[in-house]
């Protein structure tokens, strides 16, 4: 199972997942000690796979996916935000991959400067 995170702090975080799947934890989106992620949403989904990818979180299915393709919610204005707050489950069936940009929710230790 082999995956990837880049996280920015007070930005969204990019998971790259290929192979079998894996559970993406809240904390995994953090840039460091200092941010504590509380929710995250998808913003975009790109995949290709043989067989099918699931997305679930708190064991309610949020998408599956076949094929090849990308979902953009930003463009509609939207997010996928159902039950925001729980890890999200990726299992990938017959190899593929996924790409997820994820909006998060934060609180900081310590304020981040800049505004």
């Amino acid at each position: 199972m082999a995956f990837e995170y880049i996280n920015t702090l007070r930005s969204a975080s990019i998971a790259r997942i290929v192979d079998t799947g894996t559970t993406i934890a809240l904390a995994n989106l953090s840039t460091g000690a200092n941010e504590t992620v509380t929710a995250a949403n998808i913003r975009k989904i790109a995949w290709s796979t043989n067989g099918n990818i699931q997305i679930v979180r708190n064991s309610v299915p949020i998408v599956t996916l076949h094929n090849t393709g990308t979902l953009e919610f930003d463009s509609l204005n939207t997010t996928l935000a159902n039950n925001n707050t729980q890890p999200i489950v990726v299992t990938i069936n017959t190899g593929g991959f996924v790409v997820l940009e994820l909006t998060k929710e934060a609180t900081y230790t310590t304020a981040p400067g800049g505004y």
